[in-house]
This record gives C-alpha cells, sequence and structure tokens, in this order.
C-alpha cells in the first residue's frame, strides 16, 4: 500500500528543474495539484537540501546543489556533554559530528566490518577493542569510569582523534544518545500526515461481507482495510485477523475492529509514528470529519524520514536497533513479537546480553499494557528468574501476560522462547501506573 508521497514527488520535481527556474508556492501547488501548505514545506525542505536558496527581490531560485550534511546533528562536545564525560584528548576536535555510532559488543575480526573514519565507538575497558578503533581513524567513547591507558592516550593524541570518557555503563551512555537523538528528530520541522499518507484507498463499505474482503485481497495484494458507510464515514478496519475462521456470508460489520487508529491530515508523523511503534498500529485511518481521506501505514512512515529527515530513521537510533528485526504476532492470549537476535543484541561472547534482553522483554510488557488498557507505566522492578544463552542467528518469540492490573501498579509476566517452543528467558515486570491514555 506504499506509495510516493506528495512531499517526495515536490522534491524530486523541484530537483529536476533547470538551475536558474523560479520556484514558488503558488507554482508548485499549481503544477502538482497540492494544497500551498505542502508546497510551502516541501520547498524549505529543498532550501535545506540545498536545491534552492531565497534571494532578496529575486525570488526562491533553484541552484547547484551542495553535499547533504551527515545525518547526525551532535557533535562530539555535545555527546560528552549528554554523557557526562571528560575529554581525554582531541579538544580542537569536538565541534565535530560522528557519522555513525558502534557499540563495540563483538570479536576483533567482526568488528572491523563497521569501524570507520569519523565514527564515534562505545567501548568499555578493552584495550584491543580501544586501539582496533583508533586504527581506523574512530574516536572513543569509553565508559564505565574507567582510566585510559597511557599507549591509547598517546595514539589518539598522534592520530588527532578525541577519547572521552563517561562515569556511566554502555547500556546507559546508548540510551541517553538514544534520547537525546530522538529528542533531536522531534525539533525538526514536522512532517504531517497529509504529507505520507496514501489518498488513493482501497475500502470495503458497510454492506460487504468477508466473501468480499477476500476478493478485494486477492486483487490488491493487500489485507488491511478501512470499512465505511454511504456516506463515507470511517466504521472500523479489517484485516486478516478479524476474518480468519468467519465464514464468507458474514458481514465485515460482525467481524471488523470498530475502534481502528484514526489521525487527522494535520497530525504529526513523528508524534503518530510512536504511537504506531508502542501500540503494535501497523495502519492509522486518516479522517477529515469523520470521513476517509487516506490511509498511513508505518512502513509510509519509515520511508518519510528516509526521505525527508536529516536525522536518524527508526531502526537507526539504539532502542530501535534493538527491536527492528521483530514483527508482531496475533495471539488472542498474550501480546507476542518475534524475531532474530542481530549483530546489534550481542555480547563479546556472540550471545544476547543481558542489558537487551531485559530491554526487549520491558518494552514487550509496556506495549501490552498499553494495547489491551490504553495505559502508562513506568517500570519499578524487572526481575529474570530464569535464562539460558542466547546465540546471534537465532529467532525467538517474546510473549507479555498481564497478571494483576490494580489502580496503581501492575505484575506483568515476560517469556522468551525460541520459535520451536522451548523456554529460553523468564522475568516478572512491576510497573506503576500512570494516567489513562486517550485513544
Amino acid at each position: 500500500m506504499s506509495q510516493i508521497t506528495k512531499h517526495q514527488q515536490i522534491l524530486s520535481f523541484i530537483e529536476n528543474l533547470a538551475i536558474g527556474s523560479k520556484v514558488s508556492v503558488r507554482f508548485i501547488a499549481k503544477e502538482l495539484d497540492v494544497s500551498e501548505g505542502t508546497a510551502y514545506r516541501a520547498i524549505k525542505e529543498a532550501e535545506a537540501k540545498g536545491f534552492v536558496r531565497s534571494i532578496p527581490k529575486v525570488g526562491t531560485i533553484r541552484i547547484e546543489g551542495v553535499k547533504e550534511r551527515l545525518i547526525e546533528d551532535l557533535t562530539l562536545k555535545e555527546v560528552a556533554q549528554i554523557v557526562e564525560g571528560i575529554v581525554t584528548c582531541g579538544l580542537e576536535q569536538l565541534d565535530q559530528s560522528p557519522s555513525k555510532f558502534i557499540v563495540a559488543a563483538m570479536e576483533l575480526e567482526p568488528m572491523k566490518r563497521y569501524l570507520e573514519e569519523n565514527a564515534l565507538c562505545i567501548v568499555g575497558n578493552r584495550h584491543d577493542a580501544q586501539l582496533l578503533a583508533l586504527e581506523h581513524g574512530a574516536p572513543l567513547l569509553i565508559t564505565g569510569g574507567l582510566e585510559v591507558e597511557d599507549d591509547v592516550v598517546r595514539y589518539a593524541r598522534e592520530k588527532g582523534l578525541v577519547i572521552i570518557q563517561s562515569p556511566y555503563d554502555t547500556f546507559a551512555v546508548t540510551t541517553m544518545i538514544n534520547r537525546a537523538l530522538y529528542d533531536r528528530l522531534i525539533e525538526k520541522e514536522l512532517i504531517l500526515v497529509e504529507d505520507v499518507m496514501v489518498r488513493d484507498v482501497q475500502y470495503l463499505t458497510d454492506k460487504a461481507t468477508v466473501g468480499d474482503w477476500h476478493e478485494l485481497s486477492q486483487s490488491s495484494g493487500h489485507s488491511r482495510f478501512p470499512v465505511v458507510d454511504q456516506d463515507m464515514n470511517v466504521m472500523g478496519l479489517i484485516t486478516a485477523v478479524e476474518v480468519a475462521g468467519a465464514e464468507s456470508s458474514t458481514p465485515v460489520t460482525g467481524v471488523m475492529n470498530s475502534q481502528p487508529f484514526v489521525v487527522g491530515r494535520d497530525d504529526s508523523v513523528t508524534h503518530i509514528s510512536r504511537i504506531m511503534v508502542w501500540e503494535g498500529w501497523e495502519n492509522a485511518v486518516v479522517t477529515e470529519q469523520s470521513k476517509l481521506i487516506g490511509i498511513i501505514s508505518l512502513q509510509d512512515v519509515i520511508e518519510a524520514y528516509q526521505q525527508v529527515q536529516k536525522q536518524p530513521q527508526f531502526g537507526e537510533t539504539v532502542d530501535n536497533l534493538i527491536l527492528s528485526g521483530f514483527r508482531y504476532v496475533e495471539n488472542s492470549e498474550k501480546l507476542t513479537i518475534e524475531g532474530e537476535i542481530t549483530r546489534f543484541m550481542i555480547n563479546e561472547f556472540g550471545s544476547m546480553s543481558c542489558g537487551v534482553l531485559v530491554t526487549v522483554m520491558n518494552m514487550v510488557g509496556y506495549i501490552a499494557l498499553r494495547k489491551q488498557y490504553r495505559l502508562d507505566a513506568i517500570t519499578e522492578n524487572f526481575t529474570l528468574y530464569q535464562l539460558q544463552q542466547i546465540e546471534v542467528g537465532r529467532e525467538i518469540r517474546v510473549s507479555a501476560q498481564l497478571l494483576l492490573v490494580a489502580k496503581k501498579h501492575c505484575n506483568i509476566e515476560i517469556e522468551v522462547a525460541s520459535k520451536e517452543g522451548e523456554l529460553l528467558a523468564k522475568g516478572l515486570m512491576t510497573a506503576r501506573i500512570g494516567d489513562k491514555k486517550l485513544a
């Protein structure tokens, strides 16, 4: 269902204009049949990319493009401030921005594939990994409040590289950087739903049956469709989950989800994307005065950030790297996700890091609470009382079961199992419940 967005179309149109051409909001809106607001945002983005320039008394002109800046906006100085670090050497290089972040949680040989000049290497007391990173021109962020050995400092000074020492452990440091990156993403120019949504929506009417769903699914290749009445008012959303086991003659209104995730055209994509990720929504229905005007998928959101933002996309921040390979599994009894253990999740022994495992389990528990009760919660205690080594490349399934949901607190049991059903880990999450969220 994902298609090129209006925003992407406008940027491509501007980029293909002849050098020296005038560009205006009215011109773009007329040529591409978009709103002036959408045209304005695209022109501002084109200006940021270096495609156009606003010249006083002349207007906005298409110019020769300049090389885009790196996607990271954080400088090494800002990173040092975020992690409360001490700069051991390389003070004159602190205004540089790292090209990417690397967590040294692997053996040296595979680590070489990810090291590159100007990539900030986050590492603990691994002397060999520190030297290897410096050899590849990567500045160091050393965690755990550990002293740096003299030969490492000398080598960094010879190569003019930065060393930052943080008192926090690696997991805390990556979380702090991730938080800062996400805050930067929010501060960027807003992308609205209307810039990303698919307007040519395939839908079913309230008179349709499950058999009609099967026909439309077969012809379109999709499985999720809004259900509307004769006035195009949205009544629900129907997917393969709702039709499973239903007779072909069953009305779609009898099995559809009558409370889909509904958004407006002027909603911020940043805001709705967080809800979609945390609550497991794959699609959102876009309405205006309750009438269907479009649909947006999580894939559309990801592609929008890949095309429009200079900031990391979903899957490039630490938390999202962990969850990027997981997918939601329909389960009537427990909220379940499944996925593969990747190199980003392992420790130096090649098995899933305990910190990453707890993060995944905690997230699944949190999502389960949000999805079923629309409640927010703060984790107070997490007890991991069963654990086996989980090697890289293994497929796992993580399930959360709500044991107790009271007014002020809740208990959630989380299990990690192999796809064959072998129990690999088990934990109990205790959380304090906050205010109820709006649906």
